[in-house]
């Protein structure tokens, strides 16, 4: 009878803490999403039970240590619910990026995100936490006899079965998300960047190279390489604008791709740990001026290439492609600028946010030409036409993103070429599969462009032919590295010229 009482209030206990939990932390997390369905509804449901039920198996092994626990957890329990504030008001992205920020900016710019509303919800949560632990003062919380014992190891395990069943199922909600991103920040970067000692030269002056990276497009969902549907009504109307459409990366997602692409790494070197050179350092010892200009939180696997421009910019930095009120591509042309009051070579990278999922927030409704689309994010409810619908839509985004880049590049004065190339492609359907980051062919052929000015056309007419006669021809991301370099005239500097599109 005495363990049964016991027993029950263990469970009143756990009960009312997950409930506190729940209001002033894990929710924030769930109410941005467009549910759609009774179905979508549904899973998301069952996905928060799921990530609480987990949640209560790593607290009841923590609360077995009684009493570090009724001074830590109240402590936890107040940090996390001031990073859920930012969640619930702005829907902020708990990523790499805002543990960075926490930690490395000044206290006084810190101090600039207070507002009355985040200190009121600050004190409710609180005093909740701490009036709770003192009713429950006395209570034995916990206990390795407990039935709730053995519940709880089937909690632990539960998480690594749905992760392992779905990546970052749990890693990116309330409030795991905290603790992975925090790891994420202190880990080592997976790529080190080698040092460019060389004299590095060029004779070319007053050229302008523009790097688009786009994010899941795919190659054959470009009207440009035959597919049946115009989603580039603008660019094919673009004198000067060339197509690659057999283009391989074995990467198909951006925390691999993207570093790859911006350096002399080849897709055939397979070695974790290896130093390899930067694009921009290259350029930069050539006293070109390299900047970056981004729509993505930087990812610890590529954040040292970004650095090594000599300016960086990253716009709506705490709006990943998780949040529902992530920044459009749009944006970036409003931080991008000619300077055409000068002589200097430049390499301009704008990198997009592109075709990520959700689709629907990639774009503004004025781009919704393919109906009906989805309504939810929930996969198991939606038709693979509003799927594709929606993906298709931003490349006609896409398609006015680069036609407006392009009018604008027009008006320079400077030997001007722009390259766009996708990190990966996306997986539609094929074989029951969606989005990317995994093994399939649909994802692993990146869509590419290739733009140049009528000036750039006249002062390299040999490279010019030479990309023409290479738009039928199967090349892989590696071409990139080495492209920009020789159409840099880069001298002093060994790369591989058999590589290059103007080669």
């Amino acid at each position: 009878m005495e363990k049964s009482k016991t027993w029950k209030q263990e469970i009143k206990f756990h009960l009312g803490l997950h409930l506190l939990i729940a209001v002033f932390i894990t929710i924030a997390s769930y109410v941005h999403f467009p549910f759609g369905s009774s179905k979508g509804n549904f899973v998301y449901l069952v996905h928060f039970l799921l990530l609480h039920f987990s949640l209560f198996g790593f607290i009841y092994i923590f609360s077995l240590f009684n009493k570090i626990f009724k001074i830590l957890f109240p402590i936890l329990f107040i940090v996390v619910s001031s990073f859920s504030y930012w969640v619930y008001t702005q829907d902020l992205t708990i990523g790499v990026g805002m543990i960075q920020a926490i930690l490395e900016t000044n206290t006084d710019i810190a101090i600039d995100v207070f507002s009355y509303q985040f200190i009121i919800f600050l004190l409710v949560s609180s005093f909740s936490i701490f009036y709770f632990f003192k009713c429950n003062k006395k209570l034995r919380i916990s206990s390795l006899t407990s039935p709730l014992f053995f519940i709880s190891i089937i909690g632990v395990l539960t998480f690594f079965v749905v992760e392992n069943y779905k990546y970052d199922a749990f890693k990116n909600r309330l409030p795991y998300s905290i603790f992975f991103n925090s790891m994420k920040y202190f880990k080592e970067s997976s790529i080190k960047l080698r040092e460019v000692t060389a004299k590095v030269s060029t004779k070319e002056e007053n050229l302008h190279v523009v790097l688009v990276i786009g994010e899941s497009v795919r190659s054959d969902h470009l009207f440009l390489n035959g597919y049946n549907r115009n989603t580039n009504p603008l660019l094919a109307q673009q004198k000067n604008l060339i197509s690659f459409k057999e283009v391989f990366t074995p990467y198909t997602f951006t925390a691999q791709s993207v570093p790859q692409i911006l350096t002399d790494k080849s897709i055939d070197n397979k070695q974790k740990k290896q130093e390899f050179t930067s694009l921009y350092s290259v350029l930069n010892k050539a006293s070109f001026k390299t900047e970056w200009i981004g729509n993505q939180s930087l990812e610890r696997s590529y954040k040292d290439v970004i650095y090594s421009n000599t300016s960086k910019t990253i716009i709506d930095e705490f709006h990943s492609f998780l949040s529902f009120k992530k920044e459009k591509d749009l944006a970036l042309l409003n931080y991008f600028s000619l300077h055409n009051n000068t002589l200097e070579n430049r390499i301009s990278t704008l990198h997009m946010i592109g075709s990520h999922w959700y689709y629907n927030n990639r774009v503004t409704s004025n781009f919704e030409y393919f109906k009906p689309i989805t309504n939810s994010k929930y996969f198991g409810s939606l038709e693979k036409e509003t799927l594709i619908n929606s993906y298709d839509n931003t490349i006609v985004y896409l398609d006015f993103f680069l036609n407006e880049l392009i009018q604008k590049l027009k008006k320079s004065t400077k030997k001007t070429i722009l390259i766009y190339i996708s990190d990966h492609g996306e997986t539609l359907g094929e074989d029951g599969k969606w989005l990317h980051a995994q093994e399939h062919n649909a994802s692993k052929n990146p869509a590419m462009l290739v733009w140049f000015s009528n000036n750039f056309k006249k002062s390299y007419p040999l490279e010019i032919q030479k990309l023409i006669s290479k738009k039928q021809d199967s090349i892989t991301t590696d071409f990139l590295f080495h492209s920009i370099l020789d159409i840099s005239k880069i001298e002093n500097y060994k790369y591989l010229k058999n590589q290059s599109i103007f080669n």
